[in-house]
């Protein structure tokens, strides 16, 4: 495949949102499933997460987690975050930085819970919280929601474990390892121009 080369910021910087919006919507897209991180005891934390609504107009991205999580726990103590996605097929790299919020019992942790799946919300059926010692590998899953048709029914109980994590984004990089030579833009968010600016930098 050949791998086209961008040239104008404006146009890279709408690729990358189109390109987050449409991973929130297909579950096979390379962006679905990112690398999230917080800062725990001033240290890096990572893990992949969910990739579930995105909204550029309001430089947002949004998951869900159990609340009992170590990451809400991190983020209630610093809530600056990072994100970073991997395309291998378009060799594009992207790492988005800002802040992020915690929600358990407003209206974005409800509307979150039902605009998904029931099968998406199986994890949150569970007793023990993430993290709790096993003798033996298994998931913690109660049995109702480990047949095929899982209703609303079935996952109700788990409401009570769920977390919204809303993500607000205010700089965006952007790397691109192309054949004809590595290049590389940053984009700054700007509030008193409600914009991102964007720069060329050295890969």
């Amino acid at each position: 495949m050949e791998l086209p080369r961008y040239e104008d910021l404006d146009a890279v910087r709408e690729l990358v949102w189109e390109r987050l919006e449409a991973a929130a919507q297909e579950p096979g897209h390379p962006y679905r499933t990112l690398t999230f991180g917080t800062v725990q005891e001033e240290a890096p934390d990572l893990r992949t997460v969910v990739l579930r609504t995105v909204a550029p107009e309001d430089r947002r991205l949004q998951f869900h987690t159990d609340r009992r999580s170590g990451k809400v726990e991190a983020l209630r103590a610093n809530n600056r975050i990072a994100w970073h996605g991997w395309d291998p097929e378009t060799r594009q790299q992207i790492r988005l930085y800002g802040t992020g919020t915690v929600h358990l019992d407003d209206e974005v942790a409800m509307a979150l819970w039902e605009s998904q799946s029931p099968a998406s919300l199986t994890v949150y059926v569970r007793p023990p919280s993430p993290g709790t010692p096993l003798e033996v590998p298994e998931d913690g899953l109660r049995p109702v929601v480990k047949s095929e048709s899982v209703t609303d029914d079935d996952v109700a109980e788990g409401r009570q474990h769920f977390a919204a994590v809303r993500t607000v984004i205010d700089e965006v990089e952007w790397l691109h390892l192309h054949p004809e030579g590595h290049y590389r833009a940053r984009f700054k968010y700007q509030p008193e121009k409600e914009t991102f600016e964007g720069s060329w930098v050295v890969p």
